[in-house]
């Protein structure tokens, strides 16, 4: 993906961004323009609905599929790369500040950030023969959460980041330094919490995939773990809970099927379209299912017949308990039935697994339409399970985690002590969340992930590596930036 400095979009590039072609599934169907000025836009429910829509297109880039995929899980050896320097220096822990995954993970949450600041400006600056109340309460709350969503993974991954919450001009300022990460996280919640207040808790079907007041809480629970704010983390769990609606999907497997998006486990996921727009930077879809696929089982099982760039590790394929129906879900071995027709061999890929989360069988489109989903509602209920227990109520803590079991055929686990039940916790996070979006920042949110990697691995991970260094390309136009301590 080409380089932007997200710091120097002026008015006309930010307007001609907000025309690309829409986000998602129908709700970002737009009509495409060659050119739009600043006075003739921002006139209507529809220029502002467009503005917020190219916010939530800039999540489908390189950015959900890719940059943010690889992050999360091969630094933690569970998804081990076949290819690609950067790749294998993600799983070494050799943390590199001219990695272009660190480099393209900044760019993307920055392209968001730009993106919604402009529409959350726009629409303070409006007048009611402009936007209607009902869709500038509405919109205002998607873009706060759009905006939220990127400095929350900003914070994770690099701690401190410029704090940049206002429109960016022709004569903003260039050299913007890091804000300390304890102000990203209080700008975080304050997101979080005025989007929860605006937004609906559910949407008509031209709509669905829009951040919801679920979404919100959920991520603003999210936020307050990380400020150990354990009170305020429950109450927002609660409060999601309280909305009704949510629940497990009773077969894990098909809580992913392409056929049943957006169903009442989702949160969060990333919304995608059939495209068939071919190669390139402004594709809609992802190569996720190629990338897991086998490499070189042929198209008949697989999209350009499995690239096999991403696998399973012996150790990730026997951390499943006997019967747990979640490892067939997503980990094919020798010996497991055929899957969409293709029996697997151990010589097929090079650690003798292949994982199926994403990969759905054949596909013969240019790139997958399968939604990638951010937070689920098992997530959300292990992580409520982890606050009840920083709150001394372990054994409800346990009422949470053994639901979960129970989806996956497994018997409920007997109340342990507190230690005991953050193991518990770690141990079906590992197990339910593979290959999805948040697995290494649950370990260096808790501080365990120096500790995982030695058993698991035997890697040493330096304390300074809890987070990413700041990308090179970013301190190169940047003066105001200072690389983080130890890269």
């Amino acid at each position: 993906m080409k380089k932007l400095n997200f710091f120097k979009i002026g008015i006309t590039t930010a307007l001609s961004l907000l025309i690309l072609y829409g986000c998602g599934e129908k709700f970002l169907e737009t009509t495409p323009q060659n050119a739009i000025t600043d006075a003739a836009f921002w006139k209507s429910d529809k220029d502002f609905e467009s503005g917020v829509n190219a916010a939530y297109f800039a999540l489908q880039w390189d950015a959900a599929s890719s940059s943010w995929f690889n992050l999360a899980g091969m630094p933690t050896g569970d998804l081990k790369p076949n290819e690609n320097n950067d790749h294998f220096n993600l799983e070494a822990l050799n943390f590199q500040a001219t990695n272009g995954e660190f480099r393209n993970a900044w760019a993307s949450n920055y392209l968001i950030i730009t993106r919604s600041n402009l529409v959350i400006s726009r629409l303070e600056k409006s007048t009611p023969g402009e936007v209607s109340a009902e869709m500038k309460q509405r919109l205002s709350g998607e873009a706060k959460f759009l905006r939220g969503f990127a400095y929350f993974n900003l914070a994770r991954m690099f701690g401190g980041v410029p704090l940049i919450t206002i429109e960016q001009s022709a004569t903003s300022p260039t050299d913007v330094a890091q804000a300390p990460v304890e102000q990203i996280w209080q700008q975080v919640i304050k997101d979080f919490t005025e989007a929860a207040e605006a937004l609906p808790a559910k949407y008509d079907a031209a709509n669905t995939g829009r951040a919801t007041k679920g979404a919100a809480l959920g991520y603003l629970a999210y936020a307050q773990m990380y400020l150990k704010d354990w009170a305020k983390a429950a109450k927002a769990s609660e409060d999601l809970i309280a909305i009704g609606g949510y629940d497990l999907v009773p077969d894990y497997k098909k809580s992913f099927a392409f056929e049943n998006e957006n169903n009442e486990e989702t949160i969060f996921e990333v919304q995608y379209r059939d495209s068939q727009l071919g190669w390139g930077a402004s594709r809609n879809g992802h190569y996720l299912p190629q990338n897991l696929a086998p490499r070189g089982i042929g198209e008949e099982y697989a999209p350009y017949g499995g690239w096999g760039n991403q696998l399973p590790t012996e150790q990730i394929a026997k951390a499943f308990e006997p019967g747990d129906k979640r490892r067939q879900a997503q980990i094919l071995v020798e010996g497991d039935p055929a899957y969409y027709g293709f029996k697997m061999e151990k010589n097929w890929p090079t650690t003798g697994f292949a994982y199926t989360k994403w990969w759905q069988g054949p596909d013969k489109n240019d790139h997958s339409k399968i939604n990638l989903k951010q937070l689920r509602f098992a997530e959300v209920l292990l992580n409520y399970a982890e606050i009840l227990n920083e709150l001394n109520r372990t054994s409800d803590a346990y009422t949470h985690i053994n639901r979960v079991r129970a989806r996956a055929g497994l018997a409920a686990k007997t109340v342990g002590t507190k230690t005991k039940c953050m193991d518990d916790i770690m141990q079906e996070r590992r197990v339910e969340t593979l290959c999805e979006y948040n697995q290494w920042y649950q370990l260096t949110r808790t501080g365990r992930a120096a500790d995982f990697l030695k058993k698991e691995y035997n890697r040493e991970l330096k304390p300074h590596q809890m987070i990413f260094p700041i990308p090179q390309s970013e301190l190169d136009v940047n003066k105001a930036l200072k690389q983080n301590p130890g890269y």
